[in-house]
């Protein structure tokens, strides 16, 4: 019986650059304690902005940053760190500024400065999705993590 979490990456032959940026699969072992987070949102980025806009919130990218600040001080108050997540939904709305498409490269771009890099490598599985709205009318993603570690 292994304690270790194992992920696997993404195969070989999925050429697009997306399919580098999460892991295939995980593997948990049963010793592992898990804690998954309810869905986080950016804080607002200019409280002298109209509430409840985009204005308020900032961009896709702008939101997604604070997402990623927020998840990594949340699981650091709990001995878990984002090299520790091992599964990652993120939902968006259509951004008026993307031509009203979701920003995904918005989100990827941000997403590369917290996972995949030397100092942190390890990819968790993710899914992407749009959605007709998110309960924050200036939210334009919302992300859920679960992480898992053998201590």
């Amino acid at each position: 019986m292994s304690d270790v979490i194992l992920r696997h990456n993404t195969s070989a032959q999925l050429k697009e650059p997306w399919a580098r940026e999460f892991s295939e699969s995980i593997e948990i072992p049963a010793g592992a304690r898990t804690i998954t987070l309810s869905g986080v949102g950016a804080l607002p980025l200019n409280p002298d902005a109209k509430p409840h806009t985009i204005g308020y919130f900032g961009n896709t990218r702008t939101q997604t940053r604070s997402v990623l600040e927020q998840i990594s001080g949340i699981l650091e108050a709990k001995s878990y760190t984002l090299g520790d997540v091992v599964a990652m939904q993120a939902l968006f709305v259509a951004d008026p500024e993307n031509d009203g498409e979701p920003d995904f490269d918005g989100f990827s771009g941000v997403y590369l400065e917290y996972f995949g890099l030397a100092a942190q490598p390890n990819l968790p599985t993710r899914t992407r999705a749009q959605v007709v709205r998110l309960v924050e009318p200036g939210w334009l993603v919302e992300v859920t993590v679960t992480a898992a570690k053998v201590f």
